[in-house]
């Protein structure tokens, strides 16, 4: 059950309200509750925080093109996009070597710390001027 707990400092007294409204709550959805039992006890699950206030908009960049240097992998490995298919010969590249206008067609891994995006056959990515990946489905 959810149970406000107002605003102001978590102390042993807003706890105790706390548990007083879930007592009531209790009481009032299923018809008892366990307030003088010492044996049973409030369990806080969850607490949920909400703020509120300004925020400042990230200010946002963008990457440069690629000066002349030619896009190449990092790697290539084998991967299966298709049971059917079978592994296929895949480039692999490290997404902090992508310049904005950068483009490359599937099959491809691209890499980060965080994440991996794979691009199956049939699909091609444009890094735009911010850095983002745009994967398109290629023309039949």
């Amino acid at each position: 059950m959810r149970v406000p707990a107002g605003s102001g400092a978590v102390d042993e007294a807003s706890a105790a309200a706390v548990a007083e409204r879930f007592h009531d709550e209790h009481r009032q959805l299923y018809g008892y509750d366990f307030r003088d039992d010492p044996r049973q006890q409030v369990e806080w699950v969850n607490l949920r925080v909400t703020g509120v206030g300004p925020i400042t908009r990230p200010e946002l960049r963008e990457i440069p093109a690629r000066d002349g240097d030619p896009l190449s992998a990092r790697s290539t490995r084998d991967v299966c996009f298709d049971a059917d298919a079978g592994y296929v010969a895949t480039d692999v590249y490290w997404r902090p070597d992508l310049r904005a206008g950068d483009s490359f067609s599937g099959p491809a891994i691209v890499e980060e710390f965080g994440s991996t995006v794979p691009v199956h056959p049939g699909f091609t990515v444009r890094v735009d001027a911010f850095g983002n990946l745009v994967v398109t489905k290629e023309a039949q």
